[in-house]
């Protein structure tokens, strides 16, 4: 039996995605049970049975001691997708790039430490940066930061602030100070610097599942009116289009990215620009931390072609993860141009 964990307070977030889980699993002769993991908890033996669980955001009942514990203790004979290392290592921001760094993979200039003179020196030497938020995704907590008059100045979206960086202690916002204290995890922004001002590097994301990309996203601003637009990002009010052309280098670098962190369903960010990249900015994943933002189902262009969750059901399905034959996306609409990006 295949099944689906989430967790009831995150239903109105996943409802959607089990929805297409399920139905593309019957649509491929199969079943996904949906199950909440505190009815799971309540009956012991309801998800005795199951021989693959896909699991999506929930949060650890008070009575079990971690994750894998519970998950083993529900369902003993299942195996977990995506695993709960994968689950873990994508939750980590920062194990993440040391993961894809260690194995060759390319990721943007970083630093980490606690030294606040080391970072505005960072900063400084790459003239913008992105001050990053170690765990969670979608830009959340992110500040893009550089130096005026030896101090970092960050701005994250609805607050430019003055940061007072720190080598421990809470972070906490005094008017626009902000007291930012260490560790710090921050990342050169790739973007195109010139004369005229920033260009942000272009947002691509690789839907992966059992070694093959079903599809490209990119994300993108129809206009960048203050630094923090330059996070790119669609829980930041970016915009998805889907992508038709994509290098042979993107396409083995994000396979390569799914690869290093053991990633059977992810999505791979990369950033490339005119003279640069591409590079990986991060590997998502679904699990109980986190999980793939699906939004894009919603743009006029979506078609079955571009089912993530169809690809998923399909994958859960099969026997062995063998990699899918490549599918060339349906033509593009005519006499709907696409935004151009600025």
């Amino acid at each position: 039996m295949l099944a689906c964990l989430y967790g009831r307070p995150y239903a109105p977030f996943v409802e959607a995605t089990i929805r297409d889980l399920c139905a593309a699993a019957v649509t491929a002769g199969g079943t996904i049970r949906p199950v909440a993991v505190e009815a799971a908890v309540a009956t012991p033996d309801l998800l005795a049975d199951v021989h693959r669980l896909y699991v999506l955001p929930f949060d650890l009942p008070a009575t079990a001691p971690d994750v894998a514990t519970l998950l083993h203790q529900l369902c003993p004979r299942a195996e977990i997708v995506p695993s709960l290392a994968t689950q873990d290592l994508c939750w980590d921001k920062l194990a993440t790039q040391e993961r894809l760094l260690d194995r060759g993979v390319p990721v943007p200039e970083t630093f980490v430490g606690t030294d606040p003179a080391q970072l505005i020196d960072f900063v400084r030497r790459h003239r913008f940066a992105i001050l990053k938020e170690r765990h969670g995704c979608a830009g959340q907590g992110h500040l893009i930061v550089w130096v005026e008059e030896d101090q970092l100045v960050g701005d994250g979206g609805s607050h430019l602030y003055r940061l007072e960086l720190a080598t421990s202690g809470r972070r906490r916002l005094d008017g626009e100070r902000l007291v930012y204290p260490g560790p710090f995890y921050a990342q050169r922004l790739v973007a195109t610097l010139s004369t005229r001002g920033v260009t942000p590097a272009q947002a691509l994301r690789a839907y992966v599942v059992d070694h093959h990309i079903v599809f490209w996203t990119e994300r993108y601003r129809e206009r960048y009116d203050r630094p923090s637009d330059w996070i790119v990002n669609a829980a930041l009010g970016a915009r998805y289009r889907f992508l038709h052309n994509r290098s042979d280098e993107a396409q083995k670098i994000a396979l390569r990215a799914a690869e290093v962190v053991g990633a059977r369903v992810c999505a791979v960010d990369l950033v490339r620009t005119g003279g640069s990249g591409p590079y990986v900015l991060e590997v998502d994943t679904d699990g109980h931390h986190m999980m793939i933002d699906r939004s894009f189902k919603a743009i006029p262009d979506y078609r079955d072609f571009f089912d993530f969750d169809r690809y998923v059901a399909e994958a859960l399905l099969s026997e062995a993860p063998e990699p899918v034959p490549f599918r060339p996306p349906p033509p593009r609409r005519t006499g709907h141009p696409r935004p151009r990006r600025r």
